[in-house]
């Protein structure tokens, strides 16, 4: 009876340890998807920070803040004042500026907006309803488009072989 007993303990064991590592894995395996969806969400957050960064600094350059200073009635002055912190004195003379001291600092260009490019694209609609007549034979190829030699070697499109 007693290496029937050491049988049944050895096999406890066994089954013990199998289940403990099936249960170690399946425990890993749930971590290891919780790791990859957390570092898909730092990756997707570290996306949106540089974005916002390069919004900063899309804000901060010197010409949006010319823009912006511009679009506040604020002009470039050629007679800059400044104040001393520690005494309290200023040092220049403060003269008034009109605004056209400097007129290569004034930004005068407006900033473009996502509004202004979608109003000021074609309606294609429109386009084909305003200009109907077939373009001339000797018109030039609008620069947009790539012009390829006629004899490149290309076979024929299928419309062309439909229709001669």
């Amino acid at each position: 009876m007693s290496s029937l007993m050491f049988g049944v303990v050895m096999v406890g064991i066994l089954v013990a340890g199998l289940v403990g590592v099936l249960v170690l894995s399946t425990a890993l395996q749930t971590r290891e998807f919780e790791l990859r969806a957390k570092q898909r969400t730092a990756s997707e957050l570290a996306y949106q920070v540089s974005d916002l960064e390069s919004k900063v600094y899309r804000a901060n350059a010197p010409r949006e803040l010319g823009r912006r200073a511009t679009a506040l009635g604020m002009v470039p002055n050629a007679h800059p004042v400044f104040i001393d912190l520690g005494s309290g004195s200023i040092q220049g003379t403060p003269v008034p500026a009109s605004g056209n001291e400097i007129p290569s600092l004034r930004v005068t260009a407006p900033a473009p907006s996502a509004h202004a490019s979608a109003s000021a694209a074609p309606d294609p609609a429109a386009a084909g309803a305003v200009d109907t007549a077939a373009p001339q034979a000797n018109a030039p190829l609008p620069s947009a488009q790539p012009s390829a030699p006629a004899d490149a070697g290309a076979q024929p499109s299928p419309e062309n072989q439909a229709r001669g």
